[in-house]
């Protein structure tokens, strides 16, 4: 008797040679492509439907007609229903794939599982390799079942085999290739392994309500060469050279004596970037003083992650200081008195988080108000790091803005002057070259994204939904 076949697939070339070739010369096979090819098929009660590698779904009606079961070869493993599972396979770092062989039903993915061909994943397998692998697997299954599959009593379902959790849509898909600045750089690399793929370039951004795909490297911007001394190793050889030259590391307010330099931080937008720096310093067994902004936009120091790197500094035998921000106040005039009470007002706040002692103070953007007409040694008893004899005494140095101001520290150090008051902003010194809106920005994000992953922990302990996020 000859069987009746319908091969329900989008395959070509040797995947679909192999299934023709597994049920004989002697079989009828209708290789059919499309649901409404499909439904114009007559059908009688010898004949079989198999499907492998599409996307058809086969209406109920068509399923009831039939006089024998019918059969979808899935590729993919039983944990991984549903579409595009061999990138999700990537994502959830299986170590086992396979391909499923089901009885099918009007729903995707749904049926009875009858056999299952697995195999282990590789180090360095690809959604591309890992899908190629799977087709194998199902043409093995295919040959191992083909018979049966023919049978009019349907094949027995596996014990203790069934369908994953989780069964993936397109719109899953197109979710998980879509990226956004906020992305740790960790998620980033797993999503681009995951959703990589030679025919198409899935990996998105979406900006201003436009999408757009990324299909290369950012190339290397040869103009940071300008930016290379501001970095985390350039940050060590100035370090270096202050102690080759002799140079003692002192707190403000220290009696002047020999060779030394007060060496300052104000920390403006990354405290990430401060702890960095603070633990360099200790391996070099230098000290210095962290000027902390009770009014910054760009962190709190109320954030419990805050005060824990505030203290880590201080942990590292450095010390903490107030920086002042006058454009927190209405005030653009100031008055001695009124000075004197609001920085009182921000001292009170470090050192009841830090419980500690606050002594030194400097300003942020002096220059936008009257703050420079301030030149007493101390104000509201604070050091004041824009004192007249600091300013008349010393030689200073600073790399506002992400440059040099005035001369390059390490000739301002290889000068030899006596003494020196070195300002550096922890936020321009980075691992990398970046030039200084690059280094914000960096910063910026980095922020943002610990918020953002504080709030899915959150969600995640609480065991809430996390409506559109990862």
């Amino acid at each position: 008797m000859t069987q009746k076949i319908i091969l329900l697939t989008s395959s070509t070339g040797p995947a679909l040679d192999s299934a023709l070739q597994t049920f004989g010369p002697s079989a009828s096979i209708a290789v059919v492509r499309d649901l409404e090819t499909l439904l114009a098929v007559p059908v009688d009660q010898d004949t079989s439907l198999i499907s492998f590698g599409t996307g058809v779904i086969v209406p109920a009606g068509f399923l009831a007609s039939l006089a024998k079961p019918a059969y979808n070869l899935h590729a993919a493993s039983p944990e991984f229903p549903g579409r595009d599972p061999h990138h999700f396979a990537i994502y959830r770092a299986a170590q086992t794939y396979g391909a499923t062989l089901h009885l099918m039903t009007a729903r995707v993915d749904d049926g009875a599982i009858v056999a299952v061909e697995m195999f282990d994943v590789r180090p360095d397998a690809t959604p591309d390799s890992l899908l190629a692998e799977a087709n194998r697997a199902a043409v093995r299954l295919l040959e191992r079942c083909a018979e049966r599959m023919l049978d009019r009593e349907p094949m027995p379902e596996l014990p203790d085999v069934g369908w994953g959790p989780i069964k993936t849509r397109r719109s899953d898909f197109l979710r998980l290739c879509r990226v956004n600045a906020l992305i740790t750089t960790q998620e980033f690399e797993l999503r681009r392994r995951a959703c990589a793929s030679t025919a198409h370039t899935n990996l998105t951004a979406e900006l201003h309500g436009q999408i757009f795909r990324i299909d290369q490297a950012a190339p290397v911007d040869e103009r940071l060469d300008e930016f290379s001394e501001f970095t985390e190793a350039g940050f060590l050889k100035i370090l270096r050279q202050l102690k080759s030259a002799d140079y003692r590391f002192v707190r403000y307010g220290a009696p002047p004596s020999g060779p030394h330099v007060i060496w300052r931080h104000d920390v403006d937008i990354s405290m990430n970037r401060a702890v960095r720096l603070a633990e360099i310093e200790n391996q070099e067994g230098v000290v210095a003083t962290y000027f902390i902004n009770p009014r910054s936009c760009f962190y709190s120091i109320f954030e419990p992650e805050t005060e824990v790197m505030l203290r880590r500094i201080q942990s590292l035998g450095h010390e903490i200081g107030l920086h002042f921000d006058a454009s927190a106040y209405v005030t653009k005039t100031w008055t001695a008195d009124a000075l004197n009470a609001a920085v009182r007002r921000e001292q009170a706040l470090l050192e009841t988080l830090l419980q500690s002692p606050i002594r030194a103070l400097s300003w942020h953007n002096p220059d936008q108000s009257n703050l420079l007409d301030f030149q007493d040694d101390e104000i509201a008893g604070l050091s004041n790091a824009y004192s007249g004899a600091l300013r008349r005494d010393y030689v200073y140095c600073s790399d506002s803005n992400g440059y040099w101001r005035f001369k390059p520290m390490g000739e301002v150090i290889a000068a030899g002057h006596e003494r020196l008051h070195l300002l550096t902003h922890p936020d321009w010194w980075t691992p990398d070259a970046m030039s200084p809106s690059d280094r914000i920005t960096r910063a910026l994000l980095g922020r943002a994204r610990r918020l953002r992953d504080d709030y899915d922990r959150r969600l995640a302990l609480a065991g809430r939904r996390n409506v559109g996020g990862k």
